[in-house]
């Protein structure tokens, strides 16, 4: 079983219970719904399915919603895809129309206050640019500056203009309760500038009574990349949105960003994802070109927790074909990694915590006698992330009766999710670790299998124990 963990984005291509089913079986981890281009109702399809494969597999496939935020984009088109040719103009307007090549309006209209002569707008996804020439108090007028198409309700981004947009808006809170209604793990917040922002989401699961969603702070401008270090301290991780993000800043920057952050992200124990265009040529080939392996491959060995497929997944003609070769070139690069070296830079921490101390001992044990997996009774997932966070060369099983717990652990690097009965004893705690090691791998005779957890349960809170264990029989 692969380390890195794999999300998948549902859309028309993968909305059947067949396909998200084969997905899961391929080696899917997370399931995450786009509230940009899905209603609740379409979204409560999903994830009831999903529930229902979890109990038809006996799996846990965790489930991530992904709100708008103050995205901007084109409203409704006269036709599916219209052509905007070089040298032409376009007006873009306050009032809402019915778009063509001559005029078009957007989803949030009072940014043209904020957008100035000189500016450029980029639409969909970067393949136009625009460049303002005049504006009035409702209206501005732009320059095409290249070839392209636009549609309906695509992306429009403005990297020059400095404004301020309230962050969550009124559908957004809205996803928000539905998410806590259905009980999702996780929500990604789209175009997040600063912790404010973050904690206007954390304010409102509070005000909701919800301690179960964790928060993915998704980067994809350039104040959040200024403002990174505040924005992990409030977050349970970040996504790194290449698309958006490359428009924002210079394509050449991206490599670098991508390092510094998965780094960054590793160092304070959070959650890192690395998403958009992993393999979009698989859209319309069943095959990815090698640009495209080599870029999986690298987000493998920046020591990303898990890699995002968006419309891949969502609209592109071979969802199921996609999971198989990104599961195939995760494999094959986790081979190559030296996750000794992994564990020395985790060590350059003077002083530990008991349950970090115990963490890095188990790993460091489990690298040293070549254990098989390394199993984690846990009731909160915090020792489980932890040993997580030190990379080890085995597979962690991270038991828990606490079914919460254990989807809130589909994301993080290594682990496996397994609910259990509540153990009422250490021994039990060694007994149950083996079987269920011996249930998810078939270990032979000898094989080695570390074991941490909690001694004695009754008066201890925190991991306090590490147990080695060889297979008998």
């Amino acid at each position: 079983m692969n380390k890195t963990k794999i999300i998948a984005t549902i859309g028309p291509s993968s909305k059947s219970k067949e396909v998200i089913k084969n997905m899961i079986t391929e080696g899917v981890d997370v399931i995450r719904i786009n509230m940009s281009h899905s209603s609740f109702d379409d979204a409560k399809d999903v994830i009831l399915k999903v529930r229902e494969i979890n109990r038809e597999l006996n799996n846990v496939t965790g489930i991530m919603i992904d709100i708008k935020g103050p995205e901007i984009r084109l409203t409704n088109l006269e036709k599916n895809k219209i052509k905007l040719e070089a040298g032409n103009t376009i007006r873009i307007v306050k009032n809402n129309v019915v778009g063509n090549s001559e005029i078009v309006s957007l989803t949030l209209p009072d940014v043209i206050d904020y957008i100035k002569m000189g500016e450029r707008l980029v639409i969909n996804d970067g393949s136009i640019e625009l460049n303002v020439l005049s504006k009035t108090s409702d209206t501005l007028i732009c320059e095409i500056k290249n070839d392209g198409y636009i549609k309906s309700f695509c992306s429009v981004n403005i990297p020059d203009a400095d404004f301020n947009l309230r962050f969550l808006s009124e559908f957004d809170r809205e996803t928000i309760k539905f998410a806590v209604m259905m009980g999702v793990d996780y929500v990604a917040l789209s175009h997040v500038k600063d912790q404010m922002d973050v904690l206007d989401i954390n304010d409102l699961l509070i005000e909701l009574s919800d301690d179960h969603i964790q928060i993915i702070s998704k980067i994809e401008n350039k104040n959040a990349i200024d403002e990174i270090k505040n924005i992990l301290k409030v977050s349970d991780g970040v996504m790194i949105a290449r698309g958006d993000l490359g428009i924002d800043i210079e394509l050449a920057k991206i490599p670098s960003v991508q390092k510094k952050i998965a780094n960054m992200a590793k160092e304070s124990g959070k959650i890192c994802i690395i998403a958009t265009e992993m393999l979009s040529s698989m859209q319309d080939s069943p095959r990815p070109t090698r640009a495209e392996v080599s870029d999986v491959a690298n987000a493998v060995l920046d020591g990303t927790d898990a890699v995002m497929l968006s419309s891949e997944t969502a609209v592109g003609k071979y969802p199921i074909e996609t999971v198989v070769t990104i599961n195939n070139i995760i494999n094959e690069i986790e081979k190559e990694i030296d996750y000794n070296s992994l564990l020395l830079e985790y060590n350059r921490k003077e002083k530990l915590a008991i349950p970090d101390a115990i963490s890095y001992s188990a790993v460091d044990c489990a690298n040293r006698v070549n254990a098989s997996v390394i199993v984690c009774s846990t009731l909160s997932g915090k020792t489980a992330k932890k040993i997580s966070n030190c990379r080890p060369s085995a597979s962690v099983i991270a038991i828990s009766p606490d079914e919460k717990t254990v989807s809130s652990l589909t994301i993080n690097y290594g682990i496996i999710p397994v609910k259990v009965p509540m153990l009422d004893s250490t021994d039990e705690i060694i007994r149950v670790s083996v079987k269920t090691a011996k249930d998810v791998f078939k270990l032979k005779e000898k094989d080695r299998v570390v074991v941490v957890g909690s001694f004695p349960l009754e008066t201890v809170s925190y991991t306090n124990f590490i147990r080695i264990e060889e297979i008998k029989e």
